[in-house]
């Protein structure tokens, strides 16, 4: 798998060209993506072409940008001037926006070339998509940003942006054995991006490394790195861990590899502490299904049910559960929802990172896109979330260990979670 900031140095250094970046991408994806199916589009000879302009900018002298001629991967919600944005719906076939989403705007001022627009779930929701595990073709990636997390594992992109309105980046990032960070929310910007439920819904990145993705979190943000890479810390991060009251859900390998890597934290650095959650936190989860099916069937909703034919039946439930929920029930979910915010940030802030599992197991077979269990409460309080990999379970899949940080303490939340990757890296 490519490092991201390698990749990034070798082109800015001059060491390589992005023409050889992107000419050994593409070999990578006519190698993979016939069973892969990672990409809804992708046009090489664009790519070279933007690959070659990118070279002659540099050759001229000219500043280059933190991902100056690096091809990277954007989620099909994501709008792209010019290109197709179909929402993975036959409802938006054949749809090119004339303008490109803030994140994207930002990301191509920082240089990166937008070598292909990665699969999404149905409308970015729960109906699986054709991409499969890069790890095993008979096995799920996740959902809903597939696309982007397998074509980080499997080599063809050193990064990817995706999108989490509930476990949608943490989740596919932890089944493809790939770092995940979903930030706190509205930290990346999202005009531009399908709408889900915005309460909800973050921007999100992947890469092989921490370092990596807080890179391309930086570039979409339109930030300067520093906001969200101060390195690795040279003391031991301060951990907390916690279960959460659906830990039962967890399969015996995700909880023993849990364990595993607090010992391994433990070992290298200090004593973990095991805070119980403030008041709500733990039975929040139903508070998050209810405004995402108030916001999704108001939102997106809309245009689906115009044409339900076009439309997968778990999608037109959720949608018409939705609109069966009221204005006062979604005004008082939203308040709870600001009350548990509030909850969480003091003793939230007592830690560099609060460890817990990423997903209930390894990926399963591709009929689901997994349980997003473990992900729900940190969507919910618009908290940062970071997944790193973890070893494997016994089907040989990867396993991933979440953790989360306080609000808008993404920075903090990025070095402990690199700390942590260097300890506890996947065999």
């Amino acid at each position: 798998m490519q490092d991201l900031p390698r990749v990034a140095r070798s082109i800015r250094d001059r060491l390589t060209t992005s023409r050889a970046v992107v000419e050994e991408t593409l070999a990578r994806y006519d190698e993979r993506e016939p069973v892969l199916h990672a990409f809804a589009w992708l046009d090489r000879e664009r790519a070279l072409r933007l690959a070659d302009l990118a070279d002659a900018a540099l050759a001229r002298g000219g500043d280059p940008g933190p991902l100056h001629g690096v091809p990277i991967g954007v989620k099909d919600i994501f709008d792209t001037a010019g290109l197709p944005t179909e929402n993975g719906s036959p409802l938006f076939k054949g749809r090119v926006p004339t303008t490109s989403a803030a994140a994207v705007v930002a990301l191509e001022h920082a240089g990166a070339i937008v070598l292909g627009k990665t699969v999404t779930t149905e409308l970015a929701y729960y109906q699986p998509g054709p991409t499969t595990n890069p790890h095993d073709p008979a096995r799920t990636p996740g959902g809903s940003s597939m696309g982007s997390a397998a074509a980080v594992a499997a080599g063809i992109v050193p990064g990817a942006i995706g999108s989490q309105t509930n476990g949608s980046v943490i989740r596919p990032a932890a089944f493809c054995g790939v770092v995940g960070v979903k930030p706190t929310h509205a930290r990346i910007p999202l005009e531009g991006v399908m709408r889900f439920a915005p309460t909800l819904d973050h921007a999100g990145a992947f890469a092989t490394t921490v370092e990596g993705a807080a890179l391309l979190c930086a570039a979409a943000a339109g930030e300067p790195l520093s906001r969200w890479w101060r390195g690795i810390p040279s003391e031991p991060p301060r951990f907390a861990a916690v279960r959460t009251k659906d830990w039962d859900k967890a399969s015996d390998a995700m909880k023993a590899r849990f364990q595993e890597a607090i010992d391994a934290l433990a070992m290298a650095g200090r004593p973990i502490e095991w805070p119980a959650l403030p008041a709500g936190v733990d039975e929040a989860v139903p508070v998050l299904a209810r405004i995402m099916r108030y916001e999704g069937a108001r939102n997106i909703g809309r245009v689906a049910m115009k044409r339900p034919e076009l439309v997968s039946e778990v999608a037109r439930a959720l949608f018409e559960e939705g609109g069966r929920i009221g204005d006062e029930q979604h005004e008082s979910d939203l308040r709870e929802r600001e009350r548990l915010i509030a909850a969480f940030e003091l003793p939230a802030s007592r830690y560099d990172a609060i460890l817990t599992p990423s997903a209930p197991d390894e990926a399963p077979t591709p009929e689901t896109t997994g349980d997003p269990i473990f992900c729900s409460r940190w969507s919910l309080l618009g908290v940062p979330a970071v997944t790193i990999p973890v070893g494997r379970g016994p089907a040989g899949l990867p396993l991933g260990l979440q953790l989360v940080g306080a609000p808008d303490d993404d920075a903090r939340l990025l070095g402990a979670a690199a700390w942590a990757q260097r300890v506890v890296g996947a065999a």
